[in-house]
């Protein structure tokens, strides 16, 4: 089952239109990116019917028809899973070198980001949905409990890794969603003709990261590093997938060229969770 508390008391769509009474001279310091973003949402909701408004500030949505956004190559969501949660991840990717050889490539060390619930947004408002990457990337990180802007989305956990398992915490002070350790089931780097500059592209030029198709560990697995053990034997999480999409920044520079021995890329991304409905 699929706990209520997925969905904000009040959706994201409806917090924003909230903000939307600002003149338009304030609007001009903004990136692009965030303008592009407020204009997504009001294109929406003078495309939806009155009777679909009217669920905004209702205790649920309907999150039964979701459109994750898909690249090629990157694998499906396997049948039989329905869709548990949204949340945009803001935060680093974290990176190590070798600072006796310049040439050296730097070498993926985890990642730590805080997460905030996009579930509602991501099945009423889709285009301005895959706008909030960007946008995010583009502003300060937020700190503590603060919303992310401009989708003034509330904090739903942590992403961090425990051993070499990408870990989700969607457990905090106000709400228990479980914790997913996952494993690496497929990654595809962006296409191209998808990376563009001022947009998904981070202000220190880092290009955004691959997508990914992770799988939650079962405790009985051999995948499952010992450290793990316990923690997902108790784990009652019914998630089973988790998608890392439409990224923005992130990657690190081709060398290790100038850098310190540890350093950190911003990122933002979409991270979309499928589980079983029989859990």
């Amino acid at each position: 089952m699929r706990p209520s508390l997925l969905l904000l008391p009040t959706t994201t769509l409806f917090t924003v239109t909230n903000s939307l009474a600002i003149e338009k001279r304030h609007t001009r310091a903004w990136p692009e990116s965030i303008r592009s973003f407020y204009s997504a949402v009001y294109d929406r909701l003078s495309t939806l019917p009155s009777e679909t408004l009217s669920t905004i500030t209702s205790s649920t949505c309907n999150i039964d028809d979701p459109s994750m956004p898909t690249i090629p190559d990157l694998p499906p969501v396997s049948e039989g899973l329905t869709l548990y949660h949204v949340a945009v991840g803001r935060g680093t990717q974290n990176y190590t070198c070798n600072p006796q050889d310049p040439n050296a490539i730097p070498v993926a060390a985890g990642a730590k980001a805080t997460l905030y619930n996009t579930t509602c947004m991501s099945c009423l408002a889709p285009v301005a949905m895959d706008k909030i990457p960007a946008s995010a990337l583009a502003m300060p990180t937020p700190q503590g409990d603060t919303p992310l802007f401009p989708a003034q989305a509330f904090v739903s956990g942590q992403h961090y890794f425990t051993g070499p398992a990408p870990t989700f915490n969607l457990h905090t002070n106000t709400h228990n969603y479980g914790i997913q350790f996952t494993s690496l089931l497929s990654k595809v780097p962006v296409p191209e003709k998808m990376i563009i500059p001022g947009q998904n592209v981070g202000k220190d030029g880092s290009k955004p990261v691959p997508w990914l198709k992770l799988s939650s560990m079962n405790a009985l697995s051999d995948t499952a590093p010992g450290v793990l053990q316990q923690a997902l034997s108790s784990d009652g999480s019914p998630v089973k997938e988790v998608y890392r999409v439409n990224t923005a920044g992130g990657s690190p520079p081709k060398t290790c060229d100038g850098m310190a021995k540890n350093f950190e890329v911003e990122y933002a991304a979409e991270y979309w969770f499928w589980g079983s409905t029989g859990s």
